[in-house]
């Protein structure tokens, strides 16, 4: 069952007050085109997943950000399906021209590519161009506040028991949340329901009304629930325990070091995209990503600036793609 997608608001706070510890002066940059400034209008970044989850809270964070800094609307346009696949697809169809941007997780850009072979229709090497690295993030097992288990150890043996009964949410199938908790499954040797949405907000949505038991999801779309109780936290997927959740033990402390990963995500823009304004975009998010209060707010919640050039987002993308592949092929994860 799926509820109707709202963000919470402490989750709203966040967003706000993120945005509102960034606000500088305004600024202007040169532009290719007849020595205008970029943007002379409103600017459109697509997050292609629904409202709610960690992609749609970065995404709006930097159109807030851009807002103020360049003097023009940058206005979020959440395009969901497919696990991130529409979105994308259409980012990489728009204009080169500056004026559609997309900030997207590394499901559509790196770990659904070998999952969706026959499907997707975009190329992440030859129809994008990087702007830059935004964040990666914490992943946690989070569970339903009536699961019978409380902790790793517990949900294993439930599981165990209770083959297949287990319902785990997944917030977009062929994510690197997919493939964790596909993982999960073969090295802790169990059979869980695996149920798919279309984001983590219903997925977290569903989990609190006790609709799933178990999500693998990204730290920021649920450590308020987690904090106020609404939700029980097992596991992270740092090697070491995260700050903002001390009592939560990290998987490689539990034995379970194949499940050490960090969900990412960058901002890109169509292939083609004048170099004069990739840069000006790389710089604005290279400032905000270095201010000091901005990464005490981040790590609040669970997320880490993770600010890189152009070049080395380029490098970047192409060794997560590789490394993802290799463990599509690994777990023999398949998507009908």
């Amino acid at each position: 069952m799926q509820l109707p997608i709202r963000l919470s608001r402490a989750i709203l706070a966040t967003v706000v007050g993120l945005a509102s510890a960034l606000v500088c002066s305004t600024a202007s940059a040169a532009s290719p085109m007849g020595g205008s400034a970029y943007p002379t209008k409103p600017v459109k970044i697509v997050v292609p997943f629904p409202p709610g989850g960690t992609n749609d809270i970065v995404g709006r964070l930097v159109a807030k950000y851009l807002e103020t800094e360049l003097g023009q609307p940058f206005v979020v346009e959440n395009l969901g399906g497919a696990g991130g696949i529409i979105g994308t697809e259409f980012v990489a169809r728009a204009a080169p021209d500056g004026y559609t941007l997309l900030a997207v997780s590394s499901g559509p850009m790196a770990t659904s590519l070998s999952l969706y072979k026959d499907r997707i229709k975009y190329d992440v090497k030859k129809d994008f161009v990087p702007i830059a690295t935004l964040i990666d993030v914490t992943v946690v097992v989070a569970a339903s506040p009536k699961f019978p288990a409380h902790d790793i150890a517990g949900l294993i043996e439930y599981a165990k028991k209770n083959p297949g009964a287990v319902r785990a949410g997944l917030p977009a199938v062929g994510s690197m949340h997919h493939l964790l908790t596909a993982q999960f499954e073969i090295d802790a040797g169990v059979n869980l329901n695996l149920i798919p949405y279309k984001g983590s907000g219903p997925t977290v949505l569903d989990l609190m009304g006790n609709h799933i038991d178990i999500d693998f999801d990204n730290m920021p779309a649920v450590i308020e629930q987690i904090r106020a109780h609404k939700l029980q936290a097992f596991a992270v997927s740092t090697p070491e325990r995260n700050t903002a959740l001390p009592d939560v033990p990290s998987f490689k402390e539990l034995g379970m070091s194949n499940l050490l990963a960090a969900p990412w995500f960058v901002l890109v823009a169509p292939e083609g995209t004048p170099q004069e304004i990739v840069t000006v975009l790389n710089k604005k998010i290279q400032t905000m990503m270095s201010d000091p209060e901005t990464k005490k707010k981040l790590a609040s919640i669970g997320a880490n600036p993770a600010w890189r050039s152009q070049k080395e987002t380029q490098e970047f993308l192409d060794t997560e793609v590789s490394r993802w592949a290799a463990t599509v092929e690994k777990t023999g994860l398949k998507i009908e």
